[in-house]
């Protein structure tokens, strides 16, 4: 068989594959989904059976930054990592002979785990897709939810922020010109115009000024 048979071989045998992961998200709401070992421990032994090999060739970074929401004890920052993946399916019996897919997967943490996240999504959604396999969801039937992020570029400071600058400028002894210089450099012409994202860098700057 050539390797299109085969991939349709295992399409043909695998079926619904049933949530077997619980994730939390929060304390009083979670909800079931397809872990990447559900969809392995299902293809596995079909790929062995028809003589498929599959593996990812190729990842790259397509989107990377900080997300920043805010809770009831501050500011949490959040590490965002969107990865495309191209994924190839071998016929061992021909190796010369695949199929590679691409697929994205996205990674969101407030630790080091994005990374790990973002690509093992996106290699189980190249398995689902590539072998059609069903888990009985819809995702168009439901809006994905804003969660309360927003990229760290887009948010303005807020008044405690603004305050803190304000008192940096005081302690340091900085001249209306200083200020301006220094808000200037980085494209603002007001406090209030500093985007999240270079709120560090500046109050740095004024305290070496």
């Amino acid at each position: 068989m050539n390797i299109y048979e085969k991939m349709m071989k295992i399409t043909n045998e695998l079926g619904v594959i049933e949530k077997g992961l619980k994730v939390e998200v929060s304390k009083t709401r979670s909800y079931k989904a397809v872990s990447e070992r559900d969809i392995l421990d299902a293809i596995k032994p079909l790929e062995e059976k028809y003589k498929v090999y599959s593996y990812p060739v190729n990842r790259k970074i397509v989107d990377s930054g900080n997300l920043v929401s805010e809770t009831d004890y501050g500011t949490k920052n959040t590490t965002y990592l969107r990865i495309e993946t191209e994924y190839a399916f071998i016929n061992i019996e021909k190796p010369d002979e695949s199929i590679t897919i691409t697929t994205y997967g996205d990674g969101m943490d407030t630790g080091d785990k994005a990374p790990g996240k973002a690509m093992t999504y996106a290699d189980k959604y190249a398995l689902m897709k590539a072998y059609k396999i069903s888990t009985g969801d819809d995702p168009d039937k439901e809006a994905s939810p804003e969660n309360g992020y927003k990229k760290v570029a887009d948010r303005k400071l807020n008044n405690k922020e603004i305050d803190i600058l304000t008192k940096t400028i005081c302690k340091y002894q900085l001249t209306d010109e200083d200020v301006n210089k220094i808000l200037t450099k980085y494209g603002y012409k007001e406090l209030e115009d500093i985007d999240y994202i270079n709120y560090a860098k500046i109050g740095n700057e004024m305290s070496k000024w």
